[in-house]
């Protein structure tokens, strides 16, 4: 059970100069996410306080539903990880022969990896939640047995979906085609995750604090709260809390809560003890996952491929059909159509009571374009090199130049990301009603953001590749990873600084009928914002070539 802690810390050694900056830094930004976790919820708990001033009869019933919301939340999201995680724990890891072969009950090699497929899957949800009971605390000033209360409670709430997702995988792979699990699981768990995130937004819950009556608290909480909200066993342990926070008895072992994850997690036991060995049996007679057959993409993107010379032709039929074969990537574009639901939806839905306001939100969603964008090269075109994994060898051989295979990856990311931030930009504008200047200043910034974001990716992440990772998140969440975002969120910043000017120019000559100035002092932040997104598309590439090739001479 102490393997997983000594390869963890096995993993911080040698202690060098290297190792102890790598460490600091990652603690460093560890430590502030804490910190802005902790201040979003002291800030949303003193919202709340506001509310309960104004109607004091109805707060605690608020809070308990926020509370109770948030532990769903947060279930319904480790249910859809717990399943992918339990794919690599119970089937793919490396080390499960080594487990197999060794003196080990059936019992003890099952809690092990459930043990690490609630570490991999619920850790970064714990430690989002934890500072939430600090900040609840803090603004309740609660007794202090709040603390372990809640952290064990919220461990039991979380081992009910890890369990759950836990159970799925194991049956799956042993009655159903082991070629369609990874498919079926992948497809569930995004579509299960899109689906929850859509029907929160659209529950609007920036009303809950609104300017409100009596009459109007009843009715948003009706239509906040989600049908049957007291049967989720998350609600057990936000009544707890808020009794704690009233001076009121509360349940230290809440039964809903404890009697669901110890009765879920003795199924599991009994069924995976004797299911679990024939169904890992199973998975490694075949653990090649069959092509998605996307025939339709991959036979349009050929014809569209014949002027190009054979062997960029072959790059990039290979590039596309990777990505519609991993299922770990596209399935992630259900969620991501759902993050972009969401971020028009939010648009459509602010109060906008004029032009000018409107002119604003047009260029402030400029950057919000930009972070959209950034975010998903972190997903796909960051670690794109990385992903070619033990494979790049190939590449290395091949009578192919760095040069062209990096220009592929970027034609391949480039083209939709960018047609996806002009279509975000231009879909914004036209429900903001923006006029004929401010759709050409947002849709030029638009374009370049998209191609150099990931030309940025691409070069960053050649720079540091790691052909050992086991899929491509690991890779964006290296440090590499958080310095291309770093980098990304300063090139959204940097450009909308330089486009600041000419859209405050236009804004105050329009609406208060201020002299415009020149058009060439206009055109000065302009052409400089050109120029730096053709400068951050080069200079990565040129380097990410010079890296690569260093690679290969040291080989």
């Amino acid at each position: 059970m102490l393997w997983p802690v000594k390869i963890a810390a096995s993993k911080l050694r040698p202690v060098n100069a290297a190792a102890i900056t790598r460490t600091t830094i990652v603690a460093a930004l560890f430590a502030a996410f804490l910190y802005g976790d902790f201040a979003l919820f002291r800030r949303l708990f003193a919202a709340m306080a506001k509310v309960e001033e104004a109607t004091p009869f109805f707060a605690l019933g608020l809070l308990r539903n926020l509370l109770a919301l948030v532990f769903l939340a947060a279930v319904v999201m480790l249910f859809s990880s717990a399943m992918t995680a339990a794919i690599g724990a119970f089937f793919s890891d490396l080390d499960l022969d080594i487990f197999h072969a060794a003196p080990i009950s059936k019992t003890r090699i099952v809690v092990s990896r459930w043990a690490k497929t609630f570490a991999q899957s619920a850790t970064m949800v714990y430690l989002f939640i934890a500072p939430m009971f600090v900040a609840f605390a803090q603004r309740y000033h609660t007794p202090m047995r709040l603390y372990p209360i809640a952290m064990i409670n919220l461990a039991l709430l979380l081992a009910i979906p890890v369990t759950l997702g836990a159970l799925v995988i194991v049956v799956l792979v042993r009655y159903f085609p082991i070629q369609r699990v990874s498919q079926i699981v992948a497809t569930i768990a995004i579509i299960v995750l899109t689906v929850a995130v859509i029907s929160f937004r659209m529950t609007r819950p920036e009303r809950l604090f609104a300017s409100i009556n009596t009459d109007d608290v009843t009715r948003v909480l009706r239509s906040v709260e989600l049908p049957a909200l007291d049967r989720y066993p998350g609600t057990a342990l936000a009544d707890s809390m808020v009794a704690m926070a009233n001076g009121r008895p509360a349940s230290v072992l809440p039964p809903t809560i404890a009697v669901t994850a110890l009765v879920l997690f003795g199924a599991f036991l009994l069924i995976a003890r004797r299911i679990y060995f024939p169904a890992f049996v199973r998975a490694r007679e075949s653990m090649a996952p069959s092509a998605l057959g996307a025939a339709g993409l991959t036979n349009f993107v050929d014809r569209m491929l014949k002027p190009f010379s054979p062997p960029t032709r072959a790059m990039i039929g290979k590039e596309v059909r990777t990505l519609t074969r991993d299922v770990a990537q596209w399935s992630q574009l259900f969620l991501f159509i759902a993050l972009l639901f969401l971020y028009l939806y939010n648009i459509r839905m602010l109060p906008l009571g004029g032009d000018a306001r409107a002119t604003i939100v047009a260029y402030a969603n400029l950057g919000m374009a930009g972070f959209v964008v950034a975010a998903i090269c972190l997903r796909f075109a960051y670690p794109s090199i990385s992903s070619e994994g033990k494979a790049f060898w190939m590449l290395q051989s091949a009578p192919v130049s760095y040069r062209r295979l990096l220009i592929v990856k970027v034609l391949v990311y480039g083209a939709p990301l960018t047609i996806l931030s002009i279509l975000l930009t231009a879909f914004a504008d036209v429900l903001l009603d923006a006029n004929r200047v401010v759709w050409t200043l947002t849709l030029i910034g638009a374009s370049m953001l998209g191609v150099t974001l990931v030309s940025m990716g691409v070069g960053l992440g050649a720079l540091a590749p790691d052909f050992n990772a086991e899929n491509p998140l690991q890779v964006g969440l290296s440090l590499g990873g958080f310095a291309y975002m770093g980098a990304a969120l300063a090139y959204a910043g940097g450009m909308m600084m330089l486009m600041a000017k000419p859209v405050t120019r236009y804004f105050f000559s329009r609406f208060f009928g201020l002299e415009h100035e020149a058009l060439a002092t206009d055109l000065i932040p302009l052409v400089t914002a050109v120029t730096l997104s053709i400068a951050l598309c080069v200079f990565p590439l040129v380097a990410a070539e010079k890296r690569l090739t260093a690679l290969s001479e040291s080989r």
